[in-house]
């Protein structure tokens, strides 16, 4: 598949699939699904063609759940860990107390860490849900992946391999093509600039 052809498709499913190892390295694997009907790894840069795959097994949906996301907040007063830890001790120890772990069976429970407010923060994978595919971007100095541009603006790349611990292996998600230059520069190409031609220009945007 020639990677002028996924301009215009529509991306119905995402599946991904994550390694972590812990002090070691955390790799990511993509699978896009265009149209409901075949599923393509996001390419590189440099690549004049795209790769259909087999879904693998292991592979979650990304679009399963598209809700969003509670953010719990606790510990009102913020108190420190000892002054916690500290004033936990003192109401284990008090008479009642123990009354209520013989007849209940369990401790109390650590008051600061009980949830006083939950907010919703917005999945924003609800937003490259069915979107259709209107440009591809990348950098000619660059290894990486290329950048999936949406109609609504919203950009995916993938990120094969990472160190342990920051996140970013998978699938990663910029909102606007401001976003992905303030992170990587604005010595980009993009494919629809060239016409459909990848060797027609060589001079990247400024």
């Amino acid at each position: 598949m020639q990677i002028e052809e996924i301009i215009g498709k529509t991306v119905t499913n995402i599946y991904s699939l994550v390694k972590m190892e812990v002090g070691g390295l955390d790799m990511g694997e993509c699978f896009i699904e265009l149209d409901n009907k075949i599923i393509i790894d996001i390419p590189f840069g440099f690549s004049d063609d795209i790769w259909i795959k087999e879904l693998d097994k292991k592979a979650i949906n990304l679009f399963a759940d598209l809700s969003d996301y509670p953010v719990y907040h606790v510990n009102k007063d913020n108190k420190s860990i000892k002054e916690i830890a500290d004033n936990y001790q003192r109401q284990k120890g008090s008479l009642f107390n123990r009354l209520r772990k013989v007849l209940l069976g369990h401790d109390i429970a650590i008051k600061e860490y009980q949830p006083y407010k939950v907010d919703y923060r917005e999945n924003k994978l609800k937003r490259i849900k069915d979107r259709k595919i209107v440009d591809f971007i990348w950098y000619a100095d660059d290894t990486d992946k290329g950048y999936i541009l949406f109609d609504n603006g919203y950009i995916i790349t993938e990120t094969t391999i990472t160190n342990h611990g920051t996140g970013l292996a998978g699938l990663n998600l910029y909102e606007s093509v401001n976003d992905l230059m303030n992170l990587k520069g604005n010595d980009y190409f993009k494919l629809t600039d060239k016409k459909g031609s990848r060797q027609s220009s060589r001079r990247p945007r400024r």
